[in-house]
This record gives structure tokens, sequence and C-alpha cells, in this order.
């Protein structure tokens, strides 16, 4: 696999920075990114630490109700 984030000693230089290379495990260039994210997790558009993606990124009511939606999910 080729990475653009994986340094010459093996070490992960993107938002993994200092650990080793997790492969086709890695969500990094599978996701469209994200002009507002940062460090892979946090939203600088809401100030908010969580990434919810671009394609759910519109206003603040959007960004919450993804988030609401999510937590309902994962709470059953």
């Amino acid at each position: 696999m080729d990475c653009q984030y994986l340094s010459d000693e093996g070490r992960c230089k993107g938002a993994y920075s200092g650990f080793g290379c997790i492969g086709a495990k890695c969500r990094t260039d599978r996701e469209m990114p994200c002009e507002f994210n940062e460090l892979g997790f946090y939203c600088k558009k809401f100030g908010r630490f969580e990434c919810i993606g671009p394609a759910n990124c519109g206003a603040f009511e959007d960004y919450m109700a993804f988030i609401k939606k999510r937590e309902s999910h994962t709470s059953r």
C-alpha cells in the first residue's frame, strides 16, 4: 500500500502522527477531505471535537441533527 502520510521511518505523519502505519484500516484516503477538519477529529467550522464529514456539513443545526441521529442509533 502506498500511503502519502507514511514517513521514511514507517511512521504515520498524518492524523495518527508517530504511530505505525495501519494500512487498509486507515480512513484518510477513503473519505472525502473536509476543509474544516483539523487533526482528523476537530471541526473548525463549528468549533466541536467531531468531524461529521462534508456530506453532512451544512448549518450548525444540520451538524447537531446528525450527531443526535447517530447517538440515538448507538444507544439502542
